[in-house]
């Protein structure tokens, strides 16, 4: 006589589900390497990321979209291009386009960062977004607003007007130099600007410890303005002529 040992219907059941179920991890494993493989993207200029990956509308997720593409396509490139433009946002998408903008249309949806799935076109190590997902990045800038001026401060190297860090810049001239420190200083987010010696350009975040004022008239070196509209005081030998960011018009 032969004996049928026949599996219970319940075990056969049970290992159905169980091998589905490990299939299905072994394919989101390999998705979420998949995702991995791409390397973090080098963020330039103190620019930050304001979304990982976010989803893009025919209309654009990012005000006043001017959009290229290109060959050499980059997270880091297409800030640079942006930056360079005076635009104070960034994105990426479907590898080859930059998106440069002046800012968001409302509040942009986020999507999981394994959307954006699409290799930069510059760099294959690099996510640049995907189909209708863009990855966004935003300028340190401060928005639009005025300046004042607080005044004409010693500044040496042993007894600073401005406290650090302080970022030095030079211009191809000193034409109307005050403006344009203060527009380089607001651009790069820095609430305090001098000019000393009509030639260098300071910006910081506030000023020095100990810091010490001195009257107007010593800072009494000159730079050009306009044709037609004369010229200003740029600050003086080791004296700081300051002004500080007020806020948004």
């Amino acid at each position: 006589m032969s004996v049928n040992f026949r599996k219970p219907f319940g075990l056969q059941i049970f290992r159905g589900v169980m091998g589905k179920v490990i299939a299905l991890g072994l394919i989101f494993a390999a998705i979420g390497q998949l995702v991995s493989c791409f390397d973090p993207p080098t963020i330039p200029l103190n620019w930050t990321t304001q979304y990982a990956c976010a989803v893009d509308v025919p209309s654009r997720v990012i005000s006043g979209d001017v959009t290229t593409q290109s060959t050499n396509n980059t997270p880091a490139s297409c800030i640079e291009s942006c930056d360079a433009a005076d635009y104070i946002y960034a994105g990426v998408e479907y590898g080859d386009e930059c998106h440069c903008g002046t800012g968001l249309v409302g509040t942009p949806t986020t999507a999981p960062e394994s959307d954006c799935d699409i290799a930069c076109s510059g760099d294959a190590d690099l996510s640049c977004g995907g189909s209708w997902r863009i990855q966004i990045y935003k300028s340190p800038a401060l928005p639009g607003g005025g300046w004042a001026l607080e005044g004409c401060f010693v500044d040496t190297p042993t007894t600073p007007a401005f406290g650090s860090p302080v970022v030095h810049q030079t211009f191809s001239t000193n034409l109307d130099l005050i403006d344009q420190c203060v527009d380089y200083c607001q651009h790069i987010g820095y609430p305090f600007s001098g000019v000393e010696n009509a030639t260098d350009c300071q910006c910081s975040f506030g000023f020095a410890n100990g810091v010490e004022q001195v009257d107007e008239s010593e800072c009494n070196s000159l730079c050009p303005l306009p044709p037609g509209d004369g010229s200003e005081y740029c600050g003086g030998p080791q004296r700081l002529m300051v002004y500080e960011y007020t806020g948004t018009d």
